[in-house]
């Protein structure tokens, strides 16, 4: 252990003595002043004096300040920090409406159909259960009896082909759509083009009616002024319908046969049924003339209800 030279205070880490600020290195003791005492060896066995604290030889002096000489102290920098985006808000704000667009999606989702029961967890001993659908119900009758008369406007009919529409002899447009047929007037019709043997127009009606007779009229029964005055006999004309069968629901089926007259002809039956087939069996040859038409036609429909 290593004493000061000047004062005897044990010495520490630093290069002066903590006690009287004498160089450690020095090797002859520094000459003490006039107001200083010679320094005394302390005694044997006696306590060094107390260290002078706080006293750190190793320090320099304190700088000088810059005002000594002449220049402007300066400035402490200071560092402007950037600030960090608040990702937290954003996605807290995110979470929110990903839980509102659940919550509306399970409300939309969830409908109607559940009872307060059900809706509010398990089902509990008062829950009733749906009741199910009775697979045992005997079927309704929906029909209702038709009124007696022609029921011909009712009905509807599909045909296997139309012709195009054209013009009478005064310029006016015709056509040939096969509702002329239900229209009542014998001077509207239905055609196709050609010979029509063998082919089927359906007839609908409304409801289940049980008819008492049916008929028709089997050409353009419809007779116009030509351009040079005379008669134009459109009935001759066109092709007509030689011989029918009309077919029912329950397949019973009446022939007829027909003659050559604008009026209806019709036959008797006595037969309930929605849907009536009428089959074309035979047709006449086109007529000759001036009217002559490779068309099939029919004028009028007649479908009587017994009521």
């Amino acid at each position: 252990m290593k004493y000061c030279v000047n004062c005897g205070h044990e010495l520490g880490v630093g290069r002066y003595c903590t006690n009287c600020g004498h160089p450690v290195d020095a090797d002859v003791p520094a000459r003490p002043t006039r107001s200083e005492a010679p320094p005394t060896e302390p005694p044997a066995g006696a306590p060094p004096p107390p260290a002078r604290f706080p006293l750190f030889a190793d320090e320099g002096p304190d700088p000088m300040p810059t005002s000594a000489i002449g220049l402007e102290p300066l400035e402490p920098a200071t560092h402007h920090r950037r600030p960090r985006p608040a990702y937290g808000v954003w996605i807290g704000v995110a979470l929110v409406l990903v839980l509102i667009a659940c919550l509306g999606g399970y409300l939309l989702l969830s409908g109607d159909d559940d009872s307060p029961d059900q809706a509010s967890g398990p089902a509990s001993s008062s829950s009733k259960p749906k009741p199910k659908p009775s697979t045992s119900a005997e079927p309704s009758d929906t029909s209702t009896p038709s009124e007696p008369g022609d029921v011909t406007s009712t009905a509807t009919v599909d045909v296997p082909d139309t012709a195009p529409p054209g013009q009478d002899t005064q310029g006016k447009p015709v056509t040939y759509d096969a509702t002329n047929m239900l229209d009542g007037d014998p001077e509207t019709t239905w055609r196709m083009a050609g010979d029509g043997s063998g082919q089927e127009l359906t007839i609908t009606l409304p409801q289940e009616t049980t008819l008492s007779s049916v008929g028709l009229l089997n050409g353009y029964a419809k007779t116009a002024v030509g351009p040079k005055g005379g008669a134009v006999d459109w009935y001759h004309g066109n092709r007509r319908i030689d011989s029918v069968e009309w077919v029912f629901d329950d397949g019973s089926s009446v022939s007829q046969d027909l003659g050559d007259t604008t009026d209806v002809q019709s036959v008797d039956v006595d037969v309930t049924t929605t849907t009536v087939t009428l089959r074309l069996v035979a047709v006449s040859e086109p007529g000759t003339g001036p009217a002559s038409r490779d068309y099939t036609a029919i004028s009028d429909l007649s479908l009587i209800s017994a009521g």
